[in-house]
């Protein structure tokens, strides 16, 4: 069947983050002053539009997701409305114990913002992060065997670094996702040293075929998998982008089909299910260059 539009939708339930990581790019969101939240009948409409479309995963994010306080009713909707995959990009840093728990009830998966594994590096990239909080949250995650991953953006080539999150990620049992900064001078090359530090502990490897290779590394007896995230804007690969890439819907319902351009078009819920999919369905006929 021809694809009508994205499979993958990554919703931006707001704008703000207390993180100020220096390479983020807030999902393509601009630096605004002004704070943006999503508002929760909204989000229901969008939802109940898309439902019974192709789609395989819905991707919360920000931002950072915990600071919509309607954030778990959505997650829950999302769960109990659809069939979808469910994900969530947080820094761990505004759930609380309860939230966790709750969440423990549904498909979600959460996508953890980990630069490092150590803490005066973390601290310092994140700019008030707090490493010791964050390995705390982790424990309670884990405890309500909610699913989770580690997200490092890599920010340079120094594979001590590297290799302390492979450690990390290997004797806490959790896989580990390592994206090269999109937009730093040199990143796509990042691989060169990177490579042969992942082929000294993998035990098995598999390329995606999606701009993404696979590793799983064995330490001292413990494995873990490890994503390797080559992007498709290294190279302006516009075929693998549309075919495993996601759009991304921001607080106020514009849309985004790339993240590294700022053109945005408007979704207007008031026109009704049908002309919804009519405006995604013409973004995406018209998503065929970099």
């Amino acid at each position: 069947m021809e694809r009508k539009f994205w499979n993958k939708l990554r919703i931006l339930v707001t704008n703000q983050c207390n993180y100020r990581c220096p390479f983020c790019h807030n999902e393509g969101q601009g630096k605004s002053a002004r704070t943006q939240m999503m508002d929760f009948a909204k989000f229901q409409t969008f939802v109940d539009y898309l439902n019974g479309q192709e789609i395989s995963e819905l991707h919360f994010s920000g931002g950072e997701p915990f600071l919509n306080k309607d954030i778990v009713r959505m997650i829950q909707y999302v769960n109990d409305n659809t069939s979808w995959g469910i994900g969530c990009a947080t820094n761990l840093s505004h759930i609380t114990e309860t939230q966790i728990t709750e969440l423990s009830r549904t498909r979600i998966k959460f996508n953890i913002q980990f630069p490092y594994a150590n803490s005066l590096l973390f601290n310092k990239s994140t700019g008030n992060g707090n490493y010791e909080h964050i390995l705390k949250q982790l424990r309670l995650v884990r405890r309500e065997n909610i699913p989770i991953g580690l997200n490092a953006v890599v920010q340079n080539d120094d594979i001590c670094n590297i290799e302390d999150l492979l450690h990390f990620a290997v004797e806490n049992g959790v896989a580990l996702k390592l994206l090269p900064q999109i937009g730093l001078k040199n990143s796509s090359l990042f691989k060169e040293k990177i490579y042969p530090l992942l082929k000294r502990f993998a035990i098995d490897f598999v390329d995606k075929g999606t701009g993404a290779t696979r590793w799983t590394i064995q330490i001292e007896g413990k494995n873990a998998t490890v994503l390797y995230i080559d992007s498709p804007c290294f190279v302006k690969d516009i075929n693998t982008c549309r075919m495993f890439g996601e759009l991304r819907i921001h607080p106020d319902f514009k849309v985004q089909p790339c993240i590294m351009k700022s053109e945005l078009s408007q979704i207007d819920l008031s026109k009704g299910k049908d002309e919804v999919i009519k405006e995604l369905s013409l973004l995406w006929n018209n998503f065929k260059n970099c």
